[in-house]
């Protein structure tokens, strides 16, 4: 950063252009509080020499600023993922304890990689966000605010370069697109797609477990108040029964296990293995058939070897993530309702078995031959009145995409890391990024060279079996399945070559990410792998 005035110019321009632009969702009644300078990073991080500011901006969203004694002139600042925007209660498996709203700052991706960044002289900051919940257009501005706070209090910042996981890496690249100047280089990781994107995957989900194994469940256009509350603390209970009730009859008998007593589903399609139905909503609503448990691949010693990576595991994978997925659905369904005023989700004039496509031959063991699979389809049809779809309200569909969309104009270097199997944040997410850039390059709004994209890969086979030939979780989530499931040292690898960006205004070269990933069997480059968009964009 050659020129500080310069850039606190342009933070100063951005700010005011973002609170004019997003006045109607972004309340002013808070009062700016600090920076309190007079603390230091011990104990909330591991590491001596840092001077912690603490501060809450004019928005009420909680900020921190950690600079270390020995500065490289670096300022890297995090936007975490999207957390829940309501109370729970205990719940379990989504909140065994309870949840209260966590608008608590959050400088990296884990304290002790904070420790380790502050150990090398970068300063770190980030924002804990005003509100919750899908927060895209409030995190882009309160990370813009903490950009301008730090280089105030802090002149000797040289550069700045922004990183984030999910929700956080989307804002971070809609600020880099946006606001050009304001970084020097960008990092969105497990890179979520837009809120009508995110919500199409977990709503096609959760709308066919509703349809086939429990019609009670809401979905949408809930109540306001405390009756809509209710009403989406109850849809998370019935899911986890469901899910509860789905496991249990596969466990019982993989091969024919039967379906929940909750489903209106006929008779003929009960005839049907419910683990079948269970990988058709995976398939066309775009969960992953790999999990931290089931490779889709592996089967246990013994007569079930081949047919269970063919025919069960892709269904207890899709049953292991879908649990999750759904859970996502209830909760941003909840929200997204709240903030833009009417039902987002929508699936009037959705084709799935069009959606299902070639995955129909794929897995046409697992989905029990074309017969069943033209059954089930025909009963998620659009003409089953059994199977009523969902209407969004436009104008509330507008609101979420006004909040802020990925346009692929990038002007600084860009970093992704992106997990195949991420069950939350497919793949795809990042392909759509990959296309609008090349549109972008293509129309001479942007220069090439300035995106690399890495890709975080479980291996081809990792289920392991006990002696009664029984799936066994693993302590650990496989590293390439799960949401933003990366190592520390993945992490580590990320942060360098951006700030090595930030510093030298170029993307790093083949040969740099090669030599990076060389070790993590992984990670790979391919500028030939293409993931399938979402569903929503394809």
């Amino acid at each position: 950063m050659k020129n500080i005035n310069l850039k606190k110019s342009l933070v100063a321009l951005t700010t005011a252009a973002l609170v004019a632009a997003l006045a109607v969702v972004i309340p002013t009644t808070a009062r700016a509080a600090g920076p309190d300078c007079s603390g230091t990073a011990l104990p909330k991080y591991p590491v001596y020499d840092v001077q912690l500011c603490k501060g809450t901006d004019q928005f009420g969203a909680k900020y921190e600023i950690a600079m270390p004694k020995k500065f490289n002139g670096t300022l890297l600042v995090w936007s975490h993922g999207i957390r829940k925007n309501s109370n729970l209660p205990a719940i379990p498996v989504v909140a065994p304890k309870g949840y209260l709203v966590d608008n608590s700052a959050e400088i990296a991706p884990t304290p002790d990689i904070a420790a380790k960044l502050l150990k090398q002289g970068f300063a770190l900051a980030g924002s804990g966000v005003q509100t919750q919940g899908w927060n895209l257009a409030e995190q882009v501005l309160a990370t813009t605010i903490v950009i301008d706070q730090a280089i105030t209090t802090f002149p000797a910042i040289d550069r700045v370069a922004a990183w984030g996981a999910s929700l956080g890496g989307l804002s971070s690249q809609i600020l880099a697109e946006t606001n050009p100047g304001l970084v020097e280089a960008v990092a969105p990781l497990c890179l979520s797609d837009s809120a009508l994107s995110e919500i199409t995957m977990a709503g096609d989900f959760l709308w066919g477990v509703k349809t086939l194994f429990d019609p009670t469940i809401k979905l949408s256009n809930y109540s306001s108040g405390t009756t809509g509350y209710m009403e989406m603390v109850g849809d998370i209970g019935k899911v986890l029964t469901v899910f509860g009730t789905l496991s249990a009859a596969i466990k019982a008998n993989p091969l024919a296990p039967t379906w929940p007593a909750t489903s209106t589903a006929p008779a003929t399609l009960k005839g049907i293995p419910v683990r079948s139905a269970v990988l058709l909503l995976g398939l066309i609503s775009g969960i992953s058939t790999q999990s931290t448990t089931f490779d889709s691949s592996s089967g246990p010693a013994g007569p079930l070897e081949t047919s269970f990576g063919l025919a069960i595991s892709p269904a207890l994978a899709v049953l292991e993530n879908g649990a999750q997925a759904a859970i996502l659905a209830v909760v941003a369904n909840y929200d997204m309702e709240l903030r833009a005023g009417g039902v987002v989700f929508d699936n009037s004039k959705t084709n799935y078995a069009a959606r299902l496509g070639d995955d129909g031959d794929v897995y046409a063991a697992g989905l029990s031959g074309k017969t069943a699979t033209a059954g089930m389809l025909g009963y998620l049809s659009a003409l089953n009145p059994a199977a009523p779809r969902v209407t969004a309200n436009a104008s509330a569909v507008a609101s979420m995409k006004a909040l802020g969309e990925i346009s692929g104009k990038i002007t600084v270097p860009t970093i992704t890391l992106s997990a195949t199997a991420d069950h939350i944040t497919p793949p795809g997410a990042t392909q759509y990024l990959i296309n609008q850039y090349n549109s972008a390059v293509a129309n001479g709004d942007s220069k090439k060279g300035l995106l690399v994209n890495i890709w975080n890969k479980p291996a081809d086979e990792y289920t392991k079996f006990d002696a009664a030939g029984s799936p066994i979780t693993p302590a650990k989530p496989t590293n390439g399945t799960q949401h933003c499931n990366f190592t520390e040292s993945q992490f580590m690898m990320i942060a360098k070559m951006l700030t090595d960006s930030a510093k030298s205004g170029k993307a790093p070269t083949a040969k740099t990410v090669a030599a990076a990933i060389k070790k993590d069997k992984n990670l790979f480059v391919d500028p030939n792998y293409t993931a399938p968009l979402l569903k929503a964009r394809q």
